[in-house]
């Protein structure tokens, strides 16, 4: 359930960013890794006691419990549970920080419905990474994806690379297959220049590896090791 705090933010951004004028070509689905025997017999036992059981999010190929109302949640936590939705506090000033931290609450979703105005679905689930067991929803993120990558215009040097990481996606996978395991989507923040820390999305439930770098040009920071997904950059940290 971890690795997916690049794309998360991306969902975050995108409805900050105008429809392009020409409508983009349909790219291929992002698929998980296949749940293979092997990998099912190492998921642990079922917890006891819970309410509702859910599928890990993203690529996971095991269960978890729901998460109740009320219970704090973020990137890196269990979803929530049904008719539940994981929100920043409505005065949170800081919500993106809130759901990568695992400071979030479930709420009851009262705009299940209302995709233009929704602030708390990330992209895995919106493309149907949840869901890695269903090839009809693999179908889907055909036109999943294209609406989303509508909403990408070049406003900066992140949006850029954010709209050509797109099609390099969807190549290496046709190109790969089963092989593709991971990928990389520039972490944008909402003027287009990129955010301090980038991390490389997995597809078979590996953590995420991120880096530092500078907003201006997405470059690594010279000398730098990589970070803890959970970590801030320096840079971040001084702002």
């Amino acid at each position: 359930m971890r690795g997916l705090l690049l794309v998360y933010m991306l969902v975050f951004i995108l409805i900050l960013i105008p429809d392009p004028v020409e409508q983009s070509p349909v790219i291929e689905p992002i698929r998980c890794a296949p749940c293979t025997p092997e990998k099912l017999s190492a998921c642990p036992v079922a917890p006891s006691g819970c309410k509702e059981l859910i599928k890990e999010p993203g690529c996971g190929c095991c269960v978890t419990c729901a998460l109740p109302e009320g219970a704090l949640c973020g990137v890196y936590t269990a979803h929530c549970g049904t008719g539940l939705r994981c929100k920043p506090r409505a005065d949170d000033p800081h919500p993106l920080h809130s759901l990568t931290r695992g400071q979030a609450v479930c709420t009851v979703d009262h705009a299940a419905q209302d995709e233009a105005g929704d602030h708390g679905v990330p992209l895995h689930h919106m493309l149907g990474l949840d869901k890695a067991g269903d090839p009809e929803a693999h179908e889907s993120i055909k036109a999943k994806a294209n609406a989303i990558r509508k909403k990408l215009m070049e406003l900066g040097p992140c949006h850029t690379e954010l709209h050509s990481a797109l099609d390099t996606i969807a190549a290496s996978q046709q190109a790969l297959g089963e092989k593709f395991t991971t990928f990389y989507l520039p972490n944008c923040d909402k003027h287009g220049f990129y955010k301090t820390k980038q991390c490389e999305t997995s597809l078979v439930g590996q953590p995420a590896r991120c880096w530092c770098v500078s907003a201006w040009n997405g470059k690594r920071i010279a000398g730098s090791s990589d970070v803890h997904e959970d970590s801030l950059c320096h840079q971040e940290i001084s702002h």
